[in-house]
């Protein structure tokens, strides 16, 4: 989880501007959701693209709100992200121009700077709700992360992969599915050339196609992911899915341990 110093990111077709102080813990963001370059027009924004916003967020959040120094290194724990109605309709060309009402609700300090805070966010545009977030991030000190991550790969270096989907499936019967987690290496969404982990964006998405295959024709309208332990390339990662009624759960599996845990709401 890492993003440009100075204020803003622009990523995945988001733009997040700097915090304003809006009372104690509290900030507005501005926040664009960039068009979509050729047909069709007027499609709606997809589940990730509302997921990414509020990883954004967080990023500028911890660097100007918290001033969380530079060199920390910055871990979500845990996020969580749902439509308020129907995804909104972005437009054919510029931009979807919104508003991130965040607020912190928890931080720990760890020798002089903040090192875990939990927040939620709210995105309206306008005056109308379209979304609602929330996320735990750890900041992990230059001095702790190698002693944390031991002999982790270099940042950049996970395996070339250039799969179709993000999951690949083993089994599946009736309303249960196992399967492994893909990638495309040349997709930085899928592969963060900044992180020396499976990413979280990567996490979701193998749990959103789960949830596709296990109640097809239904439309994720929510979703959830706790990360327990840091999920590597190598072994490639598995994922035990249930579905039981509008819910799917997801098991991260990595060595026969659970490594997250996530769940998908859905919708119509």
């Amino acid at each position: 989880m890492s993003a440009p110093e100075g204020g803003a990111t622009a990523a995945g077709g988001i733009q997040v501007g700097g915090p304003t102080a809006a009372g104690t813990d509290r900030w507005h963001l501005p926040v664009r959701i960039l068009a979509r370059p050729g047909p069709p027009p007027g499609v709606t924004a997809p589940f990730l693209t509302g997921l990414e916003v509020v990883r954004q967020v967080g990023v500028v959040l911890a660097r100007q709100g918290l001033e969380v120094p530079p060199d920390h290194h910055l871990s979500m724990r845990r996020v969580a992200f749902r439509w308020s109605g129907r995804p909104p309709r972005l437009p054919d060309t510029g931009a979807l121009a919104a508003t991130a009402f965040a607020q912190v609700h928890a931080r720990r300090r760890r020798r002089g700077a903040t090192g875990a805070f939990e927040a939620s966010l709210t995105l309206r545009v306008g005056s109308r709700e379209i979304a609602h977030g929330s996320g735990a991030v750890q900041c992990i000190d230059p001095e702790t992360y190698p002693v944390v991550r031991g002999e982790a790969p270099a940042p950049g270096s996970a395996p070339v992969r250039h799969d179709a989907s993000p999951l690949d499936v083993l089994q599946q019967r009736g309303d249960r599915l196992l399967g492994r987690i893909g990638w495309d290496s040349d997709d930085p969404a899928q592969v963060d050339p900044t992180l020396d982990r499976v990413s979280g964006h990567t996490l979701v998405a193998a749990a959103l196609r789960a949830a596709a295959l296990l109640r097809p024709g239904r439309t994720a309208v929510g979703a959830s992911m706790a990360i327990d332990r840091f999920v590597e390339y190598t072994p490639r990662p598995e994922v035990y899915a249930t579905a039981d009624g509008d819910t799917v759960e997801v098991s991260v599996l990595q060595d026969r341990l659970v490594a997250a845990r996530g769940e998908i709401h859905l919708g119509d």
